[in-house]
């Protein structure tokens, strides 16, 4: 079993990150929350619904950016997202509306200078902003993203979470997995998982005063201190879990 009583809420209009030591499960996590995987026991919800049962449904309002890219490196950023927005707009929308829409999501990520530039001439940053900038074609109400920040230098890092706070800002309900643990205090809710469970979900000044830290990088060495089944326990146990469900 790869994920046990993980029972969360993603709130529209927020940005939430999944962080956790390497095998916790957060690949597992999103892909159940992706329809890529169905939980064996439990449901995903979203617009009152499971996703698996209206899946065709959800998969029209999700954004997916894997941790690889999955643009053709030889096309321009224009026409990256010309043959997108022909793949996944519905057919009766014009090309002149296809061309206004890629013109304000390549001015919204700051790739208006390079959209008419071969997307492997572009740096790692902007490449991955073309990715998120695919999604964002459908406009989707969800949009999840799996270590986006990977490879990327500090500041880019920064910029790439500060333009993923402004999506949720504008009423996405925002959810990346991350390994970075430097920019925490930018993103609505963090939710740590160790073996497959839950064992927080909260704030960043919040996360520091429950494992008794100063540094988020230090979280997970006060984790490995004890078993994970006393963290679950100690969070259980708090007002955090009650707060994380709206209670």
């Amino acid at each position: 079993m790869i994920l046990s009583d993980v029972n969360l809420v993603f709130r529209q209009g927020e940005l939430t990150a999944i962080i956790g030591p390497s095998g916790s499960g957060k690949s597992t996590l999103v892909k159940c929350l992706t329809t890529a995987h169905r939980p064996t026991r439990g449901t995903v919800c979203a617009e009152g619904g499971d996703i698996w049962k209206m899946r065709h449904r959800y998969r029209q309002i999700l954004g997916y950016v894997p941790q690889d890219d999955i643009i053709h490196p030889q096309l321009t950023v224009q026409q990256a997202f010309f043959y997108a927005s022909k793949l996944r707009l519905d057919t009766d929308v014009g090309e002149a509306a296809i061309r206004k829409r890629i013109d304000a999501i390549a001015g919204m990520l700051g790739l208006a200078e390079q959209s008419r530039r071969r997307i492997y001439k572009l740096s790692g940053g902007q490449r991955k902003r073309v990715n998120i900038g695919i999604e964002l074609l459908a406009d989707p109400s969800i949009l999840i993203l799996d270590e986006p920040a990977s490879g990327l230098d500090p500041g880019t890092e920064e910029d790439l979470v500060k333009l993923l706070g402004s999506l949720a800002d504008s009423g996405r309900t925002v959810v990346t997995t991350t390994h970075s643990m430097e920019y925490l205090s930018a993103f609505d809710q963090i939710v740590l998982l160790a073996s497959g469970r839950v064992i927080f979900s909260g704030l960043h000044q919040e996360l520091l005063a429950h494992f008794g830290v100063t540094h988020a990088a230090d979280v997970f060495k006060a984790i490995r201190q004890k078993d994970a089944s006393y963290w679950v326990s100690s969070y259980n146990a708090s007002p955090l879990s009650r707060k994380a469900l709206g209670g």
